[in-house]
């Protein structure tokens, strides 16, 4: 007798999943299995085939630490992140790819962790953060977003900042916002001048400044009602293979430590931000 499809998928569903590898696992077979998510820059981008960013060579680093290879794997998002977890740490992708030993670029949120459960999130590495790019020619310290009643300010079109733009005072700002769908087109008005300020998340607005060798004062005026204004990244292990995870934190820290996190973001003009998880 035939199965009933249901039965099927899940059968198929089930065979997708992997055992998890423990510390002694990725030791023994001398590599470690990184998920980074593609389309990242500056932390992660395919660049004609081959892996490259901040966290490609951090991945590079710490694997070396442990005395194995990294073997990445740039995958693009899901539509959440609790998605990309369970399919890159536990499941493995339903094309057959093989789920990883860690991915690297997680929030470090407890309610993230709890949702999902069968991962471990921990190791903070990098704080991300809100800020504002404030052109070099515009003189004195910006105290508040009043000053956009009267100047102009670009900001990426459906982001956390364009959000935060739109509603501040009731809407006072809307008529002097600049948005863009591109950010090198930010880029080109906030050189033009056609605005004198972009908002957003530094390290990304940071990137593309360094890539045109675009210089800019950086201020983080207060933003009351700001969802959220800085964020932890860090590492993702599943729940079963935590020694690795301890593994990999102790070396995070010793970078941190020594340096290494703060010369690898140097290489890609990204200001490094020590984290503070909350």
């Amino acid at each position: 007798m035939f199965k009933p499809l249901f039965s099927l998928l899940f059968s198929a569903m089930v065979a997708t999943e992997v055992a998890a590898r423990p510390l002694d696992d990725v030791m023994a077979s001398k590599v470690l299995r990184v998920v980074l998510y593609e389309d990242n820059a500056p932390f992660s981008w395919d660049d004609n085939g081959v892996a490259r960013g901040i966290e490609v060579e951090l991945a590079q680093a710490v694997a070396e630490k442990l005395g194995v290879g990294a073997d990445i794997t740039l995958r693009m998002p899901g539509e959440q992140v609790d998605q990309d977890l369970r399919t890159n740490l536990v499941r493995g992708t339903f094309g057959g790819g093989i789920a990883a030993d860690v991915m690297f670029h997680i929030p470090v949120d407890r309610d993230l962790g709890v949702r999902v459960g069968i991962v471990a999130i921990s190791n903070p590495y990098f704080q991300q953060r809100v800020a504002l790019a404030v052109h070099p020619e515009r003189p004195g310290t910006i105290e508040s977003f009043d000053v956009f009643k009267s100047e102009k300010v670009g900001v990426q079109l459906g982001t956390v900042s364009d959000y935060y733009l739109m509603r501040f005072d009731g809407g006072a700002l809307v008529n002097n916002v600049r948005h863009y769908l591109k950010p090198a087109q930010g880029v080109e008005r906030f050189v033009s001048k056609e605005t004198m300020a972009l908002l957003g998340v530094q390290s990304h607005i940071e990137s593309l400044f360094q890539a045109r060798g675009v210089a800019a004062q950086w201020q983080t005026p207060p933003m009351p009602g700001l969802a959220r204004a800085d964020w932890v990244l860090g590492a993702a292990v599943n729940e079963q293979s935590r020694d690795l995870g301890y593994a990999i934190g102790n070396v995070l820290r010793a970078f941190m430590a020594d340096g290494k996190l703060r010369e690898i973001c140097a290489k890609y003009g990204i200001t490094y931000v020590e984290p503070t998880v909350k």
